[in-house]
């Protein structure tokens, strides 16, 4: 084996900083030492403590599976390691093109993850081969779900689903989710665990009387109304004042900025910062849009020293 031009610890870190990357997977094909690499890095005054800088656990914390030809492959790379799968597995983003029989194997094995992005619409009639693992999932907070996904037939009513009682930050993509239905309802309401509730919003068809039901709680951290570009600052604002929806609570952000959102590792962290800037600063800034164009990361950055380029839409 060659030796490395640089100092072992500095090509380590290189790597582990590496793996951070979006295309993580890539670095699993370097040489097997850099894979492999352990660190007993640090003692206290009894004990050694163990770093595990293995790039493998690093780069499949996050799972991206595009297509079905992807999840498959990754399913054969995880189907003979359901602790591994379990343990390190964290994150999962399902795209439309996955089967929903190829989800629901990997939801069996996957069983530690933490945050879910379910886009994969069942046409099955009958048993929906990914509800069962779905209800397994324990230490599962973070869902943003096509209710396609989970429901097959008419009857959309969220609180039938066990899994949706211990979520507490979800997102649902579908934009009829939040209209009007006369007398139905798909039961948001239920789900009083819920803390961060995330919607697309119509100025014509949302249902405000759900929205203010939710916003009545006191639980309730923060809550999502995603709204199209062909929309106007001005049309926003007037709907919301017009349904005495003056809530700091409540954050604008752009549709058009939802998937580069959650490819860049979700919005909540930066929902939250700015509920709290609001907070300390009494609310003087009621509702806010995103210019597109802006990471997540750095959205966060800019919200915590008062520097993010928003538009204020009300206050």
């Amino acid at each position: 084996m060659p030796t490395p031009s640089l100092p072992v610890e500095i090509e380590q870190m290189i790597f582990i900083l590496c793996a951070q990357h979006k295309n993580r997977h890539m670095y699993l094909a370097v040489a097997k030492h850099v894979q492999v690499w352990l660190a007993l890095d640090f003692r206290d005054d009894e004990q050694t403590y163990l770093i595990d800088y293995r790039l493998e656990p690093v780069a499949y914390r996050v799972v991206h599976l595009p297509s079905d030809r992807v999840a498959k492959k990754f399913l054969q790379s995880v189907g003979s390691r359901p602790e591994f799968a379990e343990k390190t597995v964290k994150v999962l983003f399902f795209a439309a093109a996955v089967a929903i029989e190829t989800a629901g194997k990997i939801l069996g094995i996957c069983r530690g993850i933490e945050e879910l992005t379910l886009r994969v619409p069942c046409h099955l009639i009958g048993k929906n081969p990914v509800l069962q693992p779905m209800n397994a999932l324990q230490q599962l907070r973070t869902l943003s779900i096509d209710l396609a996904s989970i429901f097959n037939n008419r009857v959309i009513y969220l609180p039938n689903i066990d899994i949706l009682h211990c979520v507490t930050h979800l997102h649902i993509s579908n934009a009829w989710a939040s209209w009007q239905g006369g007398s139905q309802t798909i039961g948001v309401e239920g789900l009083e665990q819920i803390t961060h509730l995330s919607f697309h919003l119509s100025t014509l068809r949302t249902d405000t009387s759900m929205l203010k039901g939710v916003l009545r709680r006191d639980n309730l951290v923060a809550m999502v109304l995603w709204w199209k570009w062909s929309v106007t600052d001005d049309q926003v604002e007037e709907w919301l004042t017009s349904h005495d929806l003056a809530d700091r609570r409540i954050v604008i952000l752009n549709s058009a900025d939802f998937f580069s959102a959650m490819q860049g590792g979700g919005f909540w962290n930066y929902v939250e910062c700015v509920v709290d800037w609001r907070r300390k600063n009494d609310g003087s800034l009621g509702f806010i849009t995103v210019t597109s164009g802006t990471s997540p990361h750095e959205l966060t950055c800019e919200v915590q020293d008062g520097t993010s380029n928003v538009v204020s839409v009300y206050g």
